[in-house]
């Protein structure tokens, strides 16, 4: 696989990082996670890590080529979202953390996405807007109705109430999956609504032209920052250019960000605790699957 990549993640005018992202590459595939803590409930930031972090053991844990992209999101986000409330619980005194999220597997000459709540995935081709997900949002379904214009999303007074998340309760949230087959010099973008809230859409779609990926990157969140200033909210930004589907440079590359995070070791090293409590999700996901029949 040949493709360039670049993670960047900027505070913004707060005195608490919320934000997690990932850039994480393993034989052949490659998984992208951006996850925004909720700022109106307790301990965002825990929420948004440890989904970042249950996604990462997900992805390693799998062998290459993953056989079910879509249904590996899937179960990879409802994992993580019972990881989260898992995570809340065990605080003293337990909290009940949520996080939006967008997560991304690129494999051979494909991208498969998926999300809950507000962060968006991009894809961009020859400077044009190819795809894009729809926000978890009472504002997107009134767009979507028609009763508000695209232009009034960002200024509606229920702008930051998000309808998904991971994370706040037992019931798992609904995941809305998308794919595409990838062309040369296409670009996916991953991004916190610190971003895309404070920058006109063109901005973002004019990523798919720069020949530096990553100054460009940085570049889009310092506009960002300045735009919203001085209320700006922590942006976070992954992108991903792909070239070709040849060999990989490396075996294994990891980028994360806020902070930074090594990825989880593959399952066959975990310890006996942790996997238990795998199987206990896993077994769980299966008796939800099995209720909805």
């Amino acid at each position: 696989m040949n493709v360039i990549t670049a993670l960047t993640n900027r505070l913004g005018n707060r005195t608490n990082n919320q934000d997690r992202c990932l850039v994480l590459e393993r034989f052949g595939r490659v998984l992208l996670v951006v996850a925004d803590g909720m700022g109106g409930h307790a301990r965002g930031e825990l929420a948004a890590q440890t989904a970042t972090d249950s996604l990462s053991r997900s992805f390693l844990a799998r062998s290459s080529p993953i056989e079910d992209p879509q249904g590996f999101l899937k179960n990879a986000l409802h994992s993580a979202h019972m990881d989260v409330v898992d995570a809340g619980r065990a605080e003293n005194p337990p909290v009940n953390p949520r996080t939006t999220c967008v997560v991304c597997l690129i494999q051979d000459d494909h991208a498969w996405w998926a999300h809950v709540g507000d962060s968006r995935l991009y894809l961009l081709r020859d400077a044009t807007l190819l795809a894009r997900t729809r926000d978890h949002t009472p504002v997107e379904e009134l767009l979507q109705s028609g009763a508000i214009l695209e232009e009034e999303l960002r200024t509606h007074p229920l702008r930051n109430s998000v309808s998904r998340c991971l994370g706040g309760g037992l019931k798992l949230p609904k995941i809305t999956i998308g794919q595409a087959e990838l062309k040369t010099d296409d670009t996916l973008l991953l991004c916190s609504d610190g971003l895309w809230s404070a920058l006109p859409e063109q901005r973002l779609i004019e990523l798919s032209t720069c020949d530096n990926l990553e100054d460009n990157a940085n570049l889009l969140t310092e506009e960002a920052e300045l735009a919203s200033y001085p209320h700006s909210d922590n942006i976070s930004l992954v992108c991903l250019r792909w070239l070709s589907a040849g060999k990989s440079q490396a075996a294994e590359t990891v980028a994360a960000a806020a902070p930074t995070t090594e990825p989880a070791p593959a399952s066959e090293d975990r310890d006996e605790l942790q996997q238990a409590i795998d199987d206990i999700h896993r077994a769980l996901l299966d008796y939800a699957s099995e209720m909805k029949k």
